[in-house]
């Protein structure tokens, strides 16, 4: 089989070390925020902040690219981030956090869609399973590298200094950004003058012909569903971890390498077989086995089968994500993909922020294993929702 076109890797190498930032600094980031000294609502708000930002900024920020291109987007992102961990770094205050938090959703706003626009218009038709597989394993590489990165720097560094280290690898980015704007193939679409490039072009009646779609509704269903359930296990269980259970920081932070370990390994695989047998499949188990994860969570207390269950859990993270991003291209028309990865990513943003303000407000009144055990009943309803719905033929 031909390999994919050289700037395909480009943008996934890119996408890569993107994520390695976000993801050094995931495992312990709650915990850092709980010690400036929030009330669990606080806390739930701070955490939430980010995704309602980039909801209701993503589409204006959008229309901006209908006029001046997408070159800014990259730039944008990497400096925004970069900037947002010395900010946090600086934090005494919870307050000083929300300002930091708006600033940071503002400048990874665009960044997602416009990766995975870029990363599907140059893969080859036919193997978008398998493009989508390559490209989201960017992620699972990241986010088993970020975390044991991070398992690494606790033997040396608290949480402030360790967000200003994650600083330096959004600039490490910039070469490969550089080299990217002299491929033949994106650096005309990544240009000043390469007049109007979008990374949407937003229509209400293309938006509504996507919607209008059975299988797109039920993906907006799982993927709304399993963004609630993320917010939430990124919200409590690393305080729940840590300070009920009383594991240390950095074997905390070697679950979520062993997570990543998963996820890397399930992506491949599950793009492969997904064009083959379908996507339903894989996407039906994945939510099943994350229904299952969320109540293994409630109730194991050993750090070893802790590790076990994120490792299940980076299995069924990385299968749902291969064979929902590939469900949603197989049904939508080349046209409107760009499109339909704006709203699919502002679907997350929603249950990230839902799943996150609910949580912190949810540990007033229950502990943190009776909120896994009724989040795991919404996810395990994906499974039904997905089940049930009649796929047409692939367009």
């Amino acid at each position: 089989m031909a390999r994919f076109p050289r700037a395909f890797y480009l943008v996934t190498g890119l996408a890569t070390m993107n994520f390695l930032a976000s993801t050094l600094t995931r495992p312990f980031f709650s915990l850092y925020v709980a010690e400036t000294g929030p009330s669990p609502i606080e806390l739930g708000l701070i955490i939430s902040l980010m995704s309602y930002t980039t909801l209701f900024i993503r589409l204006p920020l959008g229309l901006a690219t209908s006029r001046i291109g997408i070159w800014w987007v990259i730039p944008l992102a990497l400096i925004g981030q970069s900037s947002s961990y010395i900010l946090y770094s600086l934090v005494s205050n919870p307050a000083y956090f929300y300002p930091i938090r708006i600033f940071h959703a503002i400048s990874l706003a665009l960044l997602n869609p416009t990766l995975m626009s870029l990363a599907s218009t140059i893969s080859p038709e036919g193997r978008k399973g398998e493009a989508f597989g390559i490209y989201l394993t960017s992620v699972g590489l990241a986010m088993m590298g970020g975390p044991l990165i991070c398992s690494f720097l606790f033997s040396y560094f608290d949480y402030a200094t360790i967000l200003r280290l994650s600083s330096i690898i959004p600039l490490i980015v910039f070469p490969v950004y550089l080299y990217i704007l002299r491929n033949e193939t994106l650096g005309p679409q990544l240009s000043k003058t390469s007049g109007r490039e979008t990374v949407f072009k937003p229509s209400w009646s293309s938006l509504k012909k996507i919607v209008a779609i059975k299988p797109v509704q039920a993906l907006t269903y799982g993927r709304f569903t399993f963004a609630v359930m993320m917010a939430i296990i990124v919200t409590l269980y690393p305080i729940y971890a840590v300070n009920s259970l009383k594991i240390a920081p950095a074997v905390y932070a070697l679950f979520f390498t062993v997570r990543g370990l998963a996820n890397t390994l399930a992506r491949l695989p599950t793009g492969r077989i997904s064009d083959m047998i379908g996507r339903k499949k894989p996407l039906i188990t994945s939510f099943i086995l994350l229904s299952a994860v969320l109540i293994l969570f409630s109730k194991v207390v050993n750090p070893v089968t802790i590790g076990f269950v994120m490792f299940l859990y980076g299995i069924a993270h990385g299968m749902r994500a291969v064979s929902e991003w590939s469900f949603l291209g197989d049904m939508v028309s080349s046209e409107n993909r760009s499109l339909s990865n704006f709203y699919f990513s502002s679907v997350f943003d929603l249950g990230s922020a839902l799943g996150a303000t609910f949580a912190g407000s949810a540990t007033m009144m229950m502990s943190t294993p009776d909120i896994l055990r009724i989040t795991s009943i919404l996810v395990a309803s994906s499974s039904l929702v997905i089940a049930f719905t009649k796929t047409p033929k692939k367009r």
